[in-house]
Parts: C-alpha cells; sequence; structure tokens
C-alpha cells in the first residue's frame, strides 16, 4: 500500500483554493466518508469552510490507504480520513510530546 504523509493544515489550505468539486464527480468513498451520520455536528459545521470532500479529492485519497498525519489538531481530517481509507486502511495521528514543564 502507498503511504502518503499528509499535514492537516496543508489539507485545510489546500481546500480554500478550490471553487467546487461537483459531488457526481467525486469518489464514493470520499463523499460516503463526508455524509456519515455519525460525524460530530460540530465537524459538519465546519464543512463549508474546510471543504472536505475537495481536499480530499486533491490529496489521492483512496480506499486502502495508509496515511500519517502529522499534528492532527482537534481530529476533523483524522475521522474523515479514517471513514474515506476504509477497513482496509490505516491512519496514523502523531503529535510532538507536550513539553515538559520548566
Amino acid at each position: 500500500m502507498k503511504l502518503n504523509i499528509l499535514v492537516a493544515t496543508t489539507l485545510a489550505l489546500a481546500a480554500l483554493s478550490f471553487q467546487s468539486i461537483a459531488r457526481d464527480s467525486a469518489p464514493t468513498h470520499l463523499v460516503a466518508a463526508v455524509a456519515d451520520a455519525g460525524r460530530p455536528d460540530a465537524d459538519k459545521r465546519r464543512d463549508a469552510d474546510r471543504k472536505p470532500l475537495e481536499a480530499m479529492q486533491f490529496a489521492g485519497i483512496k480506499s486502502g490507504t495508509q496515511i500519517v498525519e502529522l499534528v492532527p489538531g482537534g481530529g476533523y481530517f483524522t475521522r474523515l480520513l479514517s471513514k474515506a481509507v476504509g477497513k482496509g486502511g490505516k491512519v496514523y495521528a502523531v503529535a510532538p510530546a507536550p513539553k515538559p514543564d520548566a
């Protein structure tokens, strides 16, 4: 399997450059990930600004892909990517260890 290294902020910035990608031309696994009824309401409200369908399509996310997401933040894209790659894929969210108190 192909290993993609993605940074959530890169996905978010890439999404800003899109005007629109028609849902009918998007891969069904990506449309299903965005439309998943189990997604948190707060994530769904962010969709208009973050354009997850367009960002994942631009990044070439396919079923079965292995992804390393660097600095996942609150997990918005982590949750979407986990649905998009399906049971045959993996998403590794990598965050730096917190700095110890001095």
